[in-house]
């Protein structure tokens, strides 16, 4: 349990895999009016830039969605999501984060606790975490081509299937029907 006696303190204990409540900048052309909405979201990363604190963090949403394979952390089943502090199942998704100073205005505590970090990500969400930022670092930039790239890929492939019906080369061989009597 985090001190409440000093409100500033979670800036210090923050780190990767915790799950704070932050207002995520909202990019919807559609509505250029639309407002942050306070959500869930990962810390992927902490660094510093001099004496300033920044950290990574990556959005998190309940929609259930294809979107972003491959690049998301998800937290589902009841002592995961009790241990990360959500009431729903959660993606996070790994290519859409945003680097922040940890005193940032978006950052809301909990009343309850004066501070933002609701949870904590389990061994496995840990593990998905560290999956996920190595292969960020390997796709850099072009992460969300590298989805679309396969989203585009396995679409191709399925069609392929549907056109060719069932395969001739899959079909059993006169050779090897045994003979009726």
């Amino acid at each position: 349990m985090l001190s409440t006696s000093f409100p500033t303190s979670w800036k210090a204990q923050l780190r990767p895999g915790d799950v704070v409540k932050f207002r995520f900048p909202v990019d919807d052309p559609d509505n250029p009016e639309a407002k942050a909405k306070r959500r869930p979201c990962l810390v992927l990363g902490v660094r510093w830039y001099g004496k300033i604190k920044l950290v990574e963090i990556a959005y998190g949403t309940g929609a259930k969605s294809g979107a972003n394979r491959g690049f998301e952390i998800r937290v589902k089943g009841g002592k995961a999501k009790a241990q990360a502090g959500l009431t729903c199942g959660t993606r996070f998704i790994g290519t859409r984060e945003i680097i922040v100073s940890v005193g940032h205005s978006g950052f809301e505590p909990e009343p309850e606790t004066g501070t933002p970090i609701i949870g904590h990500l389990d061994a496995n969400g840990m593990r998905r975490l560290l999956s996920v930022k190595a292969m960020l670092k390997a796709h850099g930039n072009t992460a969300p081509s590298a989805i679309r790239a396969r989203h585009l890929r396995e679409q191709n492939r399925e069609r392929q299937h549907a056109n060719r019906g069932f395969p001739e080369w899959n079909r059993a061989s006169r050779v090897s029907i045994p003979k009726s009597s």
